[in-house]
């Protein structure tokens, strides 16, 4: 069972994500959601964006786990999807970092500091999911652009017409 490094470092850094996004939704208490009508909504979208990334970091470990049985290599559709995926996870925590932010300057006194934690692990949230679509990124570019195999796979076949050579 080989597996490629841009996998475990990824499923590494999922777990704590996954790990990052329960202490948000511990550090969302539910008299919250019942005292403030006008951040109802916006603990709505925290939940449901702390849902669907751990649902995304859960899936995608057991896919991992899948592909370490078969070959363990990671292909180049793989490496795209898991960039937008994350990519799109960065837009996700980026409305929560905004939403933490206005939800903790309006009620400063009573949630704010809650709300402030939120913000800050909703930046780690950021960063580490920045670093998985880097990762995949550079193995994209490395596979596909910089790979001396496929650079010397089509120069070595002369195929077709080429100026000054007679036939």
């Amino acid at each position: 069972m080989a597996c490629s490094f841009q996998l475990i470092l990824s499923s590494i850094i999922k777990v704590l994500i996954a790990c990052m996004v329960i202490a948000v939704i511990c550090l969302i208490d539910p008299s919250y959601v019942t005292a403030y009508i006008s951040i109802n909504y916006e603990i709505v979208i925290i939940y449901i964006f702390s849902a669907l990334t751990l649902l995304y970091c859960v899936v995608s470990v057991i896919l991992y786990c899948i592909l370490s049985r078969n070959e363990g290599r990671v292909g180049t559709n793989h490496s795209i999807a898991e960039v937008l995926f994350a990519l799109s996870q960065v837009i996700c925590w980026l409305v929560v970092l905004g939403v933490s932010a206005s939800v903790s300057q309006r009620t400063i006194i009573e949630s704010g500091e809650n709300f402030g934690w939120i913000g800050a692990l909703s930046g780690f949230i950021l960063g580490s999911f920045f670093l998985i679509a880097v990762i995949f990124i550079l193995n994209v570019i490395n596979e596909k652009i910089l790979s001396r195999e496929r650079l010397t796979r089509h120069s070595e076949s002369k195929i077709g017409y080429t100026a000054g050579q007679s036939y």
